[in-house]
This record gives structure tokens, sequence and C-alpha cells, in this order.
């Protein structure tokens, strides 16, 4: 299966190609050599280095200083995936929750801001991540959260989807956790982007016991595989484990008897907490 960092690529490639007469002519060129007029193409897109890179702020207390991660890589596909792994690692190793998929699609709503002075914090034992930068901004916050609403250019669709899906999707995804994502704007200019779920102690969770489930090692990765997406249905299942369809249905079935998921409507399950405390016995 092509991964999304190998799609990036494709698409990165397939768009430094040089156009042919007709990508000229709807472009307005007469030819492939036809120089646009200043101001028709955006600047191009490149990876921040050095002090502009990306930075991770990790708050293991807020009594003491953050932990900071510099993210720099060569290109955009690559700092989109770095950074977006990176930030996932961080909230895991401190017991946080957010699942990837979320983390993911903002990480990729930065190139919005051309990912101008990023960082990422990690709070409250890695269920709060707060993303902020001092590009643009958010002028209409209400109407980012619609799908289909978009600010993304040509040059940006080079490295994500840029159809008004990324924010819609994030939002739905923390919904079975009971999670909030809120956008403010930034000191400065900017914005601010915050996913919180609710908070959980560690003192408190020592003392809870995980659910007394036997589980296959096929049903533990959908468990996990519904933890890193947010919520699956049966087929996304099967596509991401190499199974059928029905397998995926039975396990799913399964584990919502168990009380570990929970539906969440069009057959996508999510986790319950049981499933997640299951989960941070067996991890």
């Amino acid at each position: 299966m092509e991964s999304f960092l190998d799609r990036l690529l494709a698409e990165s490639r397939a768009a430094t190609r040089p156009p042919d007469d007709n990508v000229a002519a709807a472009r307005g060129g007469s030819s492939p050599a036809a120089v646009p007029a200043a101001g028709d193409e955006p600047p191009p897109l490149t990876a921040p280095q050095g002090p502009g890179a990306p930075r991770i702020a990790v708050y293991d207390t807020l009594t003491s200083p953050p932990r900071i991660i510099a993210v720099e890589e060569k290109d955009l596909p690559a700092l989109i995936a770095s950074l977006a792994e990176k930030t996932y690692n961080s909230c895991r190793e401190q017991g946080g929750q957010i699942p990837f998929t979320v983390i993911q699609e903002l990480i990729e709503n930065l190139l919005h801001a051309s990912f101008c002075d990023v960082v990422v914090t990690v709070l409250d034992n890695g269920q709060t991540i707060r993303i902020s930068d001092h590009g643009p901004g958010i002028e209409e916050k209400e109407r980012a959260f619609l799908p289909g609403f978009t600010t993304a250019t040509s040059a940006q669709r080079r490295f994500i989807r840029g159809v008004g899906s990324g924010l819609p999707i994030a939002r739905e995804a923390l919904q079975f956790l009971r999670g909030v994502l809120t956008v403010e704007d930034n000191l400065g200019g900017g914005a601010v982007v915050t996913i919180k779920l609710p908070s959980r102690p560690r003192e408190e969770e020592a003392h809870r016991e995980a659910p007394s489930v036997k589980l296959t090692t096929r049903q533990t990765k959908v468990l996990v595989l519904l933890m890193e997406l947010g919520s699956a249905g049966p087929k996304a299942v099967a596509r991401e484990l190499g199974i059928s369809p029905a397998t995926a249905f039975r396990d799913l079935n399964l584990l919502e008897q168990k009380g570990l998921i929970h539906s969440l409507g069009d057959g996508k399950r999510g986790l319950r907490e049981e499933g997640l405390r299951l989960l941070d016995s067996i991890v």
C-alpha cells in the first residue's frame, strides 16, 4: 500500500516537471518557455532550517523548563512526516492518547503558514498539544471547521490534499475521546491550534485496573489501529491489517461486545476508556 509520504513525494516530483504547451496555456503563457508575470506564481515552498526550524516543547511538569526538540529536514514532505511522528511519540511517552491521524492533519495545516516560527507544545501528560505559528492566521475560524473550505494554493497542494478536510477530520476523530479542538489568534499574528483531551493524572491511572480480557494478536492490533486512527470501520481495518473485511467486521463486533470499543455511526468504531486502559496495560 502506498504510504502517505510516498504519495507526497510522487506529487512533488510530478509538480516539478516542465509544463507542456497545454499547461503553459492554462497558466497564461503561450509556450513552456513563457515567463509568468511578477506576482503570478507563489514563492517556492521550502523546509525551514536552523533557528527557523519547527520546535517541540515537552513539559514534563509545569514547574520545570521544557525539553526542546528541534525538527530539521531537507524538504517539506520529510518535515511534515518527521514533525508529526516526533510529536506523536512525545505525547505517547507522556501517557497521552491523542490519535496520530489528528496530529498529522494539524501538522499538514501548518503548510498554510509556511511553517513560520512553528512551536508544538506538549502539556498535561500528553493530553494537550498546542501548535502555534506566526503565519497569516485563520480569519474565519468557524468556517475553517466546515468541509470544503480551504485557502490552500496550487503550490501547497503539491504536498497536502488542500480540499478543506484537515480540521473537520481532526475534530471528528477527537469526539470519541471527549476531546476538543480550538483555534485562536497568536500573539503578534498567526494562529494557535489546541488539542485537549480530558486529563488523566498518572497517580489516578495507576490505581485503575485494566479490564480482564483475553484477546488474540490480531484483535490487539485492531485496538492499536483504532488508537492511532481515532476511528475506523471494517474496510479501513481490513486494508491496514491485510485481512478480509468479514474478519475485520467480526473482530470489531467482538471487541464491541467486550465493551472495549463503541459505535460512532456509519460503521465506524472508536475506543472506550476500557479499551484504552487495556492497551496501556499491554504496551
